[in-house]
């Protein structure tokens, strides 16, 4: 039961820290003049609105897609940080954090699993 809750925060907080570090780049890192925003937000954040339910309420097949969708991000950040010339803070917190939420998402899938399996032998 310890498992399954320490999980459970362990994708909460990761899920919110990588959509913070998203909007914290989006909206103020320095980027070019013709950096579109707006469509920037759009593609980033509005895809991890989806889950948001299925995160808050802790329904495990939420959990299970929402660790596909943090291959998205986590691809994303590696391409930033390989091809940026500098240190950028926003890149790395979006790197670690969406590397934590897949680990806490298929990790509480797993803990709820045996929870639940133990449970029905009687």
């Amino acid at each position: 039961m310890k498992n399954v809750v320490f999980y459970r925060w362990l994708t909460l907080v990761s899920f919110f820290g990588l959509m913070l570090s998203l909007l914290g780049w989006i909206l103020l890192a320095p980027h070019s003049a013709n950096f579109p925003t707006a469509a920037m937000l759009v593609l980033g954040v509005v895809p991890m609105l989806f889950p948001l339910r299925g995160i808050l309420y802790g329904r495990s097949y939420t959990h299970a897609w929402t660790s596909f969708l943090m291959l998205f991000y986590f691809a994303h950040a590696v391409g930033e940080i390989y091809s940026a010339d500098t240190f950028i803070p926003y890149a790395w917190g979006s790197l670690i954090f969406s590397t934590l939420c897949f680990t806490g998402c298929l990790l509480y899938i797993k803990a709820l699993a045996k929870m639940r399996r133990k449970s029905q032998v009687v």
